[in-house]
């Protein structure tokens, strides 16, 4: 093998590498979103949850389960939504 098909199977080598990672990202798919905010998000309809977050692969039911584990905690102090303060 000469120098210049070495050169060139590093090169194809290369590109398929960069489709892999590639593919990998996009499956793997956004960094994950804080755990305070995606609390606050629970308390949209499943309809909007999916809007913000279309990578998440939860169904209706999994989202009504998650919402009632966790979307009632005090995720953000009352006297923080001005409409709440008196």
């Amino acid at each position: 093998m000469t120098l210049i098909e070495t050169v060139f199977w590093l090169i194809i080598i290369g590109v398929i590498a960069w489709f892999v990672i590639m593919w990998l990202a996009r499956e793997i798919g956004a960094p994950r979103t804080y755990g305070l905010q995606r609390e606050v998000d629970l308390r949209l309809t499943y309809k909007r949850y999916m809007e913000i977050y279309p990578s998440a692969r939860v169904t209706y039911a999994e989202y009504k389960r998650m919402q009632a584990q966790r979307a009632y905690r005090k995720a953000v102090s009352s006297t923080k939504i001005k409409r709440m303060v008196r």
